[in-house]
């Protein structure tokens, strides 16, 4: 039984690294697509992206079907199961960066050809190196049980946010515009970060309604669209 559970565990533990690895994969690739300017090697990027996000959504259900496993059928000890509900818990935050990843991949497509964009692009390719290290060094925390990476990043959540924040507005600052336009524009940042939290608490409850229906179900219905045009 003990050689099954270690089997069990390593195989839950490898599922994570593929799928840690896959998100990380794909942060290199949207940076740069970033700077692609050629539409087959955008179109190329924009495909690797869209396999790896199919393999990540893959990976989110193949684990969350491991942890129920492994907990029924070899009952680990503490200390393991805290390792696996860690586990389960990055591998839904890692599946939701996909999702943002994706949204930022639609996003630049539909808006990289206009003046605006060039003008701002590399502030928001700073931007994006930022939420990089913090998921890199959150990931490496737990591969390399060094808590001092974890608490970086949880301290330098809000630094980031507010160091983006003002790279923002300084850009804007800077460009010869009239104060209305100005004024408009600084609006526009606060509604979008109101809308942007919005998204997120919607995104939660339909996570949780997820949960509810495998609970009373047993059926998994994330990624499969069920549910959403019922």
């Amino acid at each position: 039984m003990s050689e099954k559970k270690e089997q069990a565990l390593n195989e839950i533990q490898a599922s994570f690294n593929e799928m840690a690895n896959l998100v990380l994969h794909q942060l290199t690739l949207l940076e740069k697509l970033m700077n692609t300017a050629e539409e087959n090697a955008f179109s190329a990027i924009t495909d690797e992206l869209e396999t790896a996000e199919n393999r990540i959504d893959n990976l989110e259900v193949v684990i969350g079907e491991q942890f129920t496993s492994t907990i029924v059928l070899y009952q680990p000890v503490a200390s393991d199961v805290r390792r696996l509900v860690a586990i389960y818990r990055m591998t839904i935050n890692i599946e939701r960066i996909g999702d943002r990843i994706m949204n930022l991949c639609r996003i630049i497509k539909g808006i990289r050809k206009s003046p605006e964009y060039a003008s701002i692009s590399s502030l928001i390719s700073n931007m994006l190196t930022s939420g990089t290290i913090m998921v890199e060094k959150s990931l490496l925390s737990f591969t390399n049980y060094d808590p001092d990476y974890a608490i970086w990043t949880i301290k330098n959540d809000s630094v980031v946010d507010e160091m983006n924040h003002k790279l923002l507005l300084g850009h804007i600052r800077k460009e010869e515009i009239d104060d209305r336009t100005m004024s408009m524009l600084l609006t526009y940042i606060e509604l979008k970060d109101m809308i942007s939290n919005i998204e997120r608490i919607a995104d939660h409850a339909t996570n949780i309604a997820e949960a509810s229906i495998y609970s009373l179900r047993g059926t998994d219905i994330r990624h499969t669209g069920i549910g959403k045009n019922d």
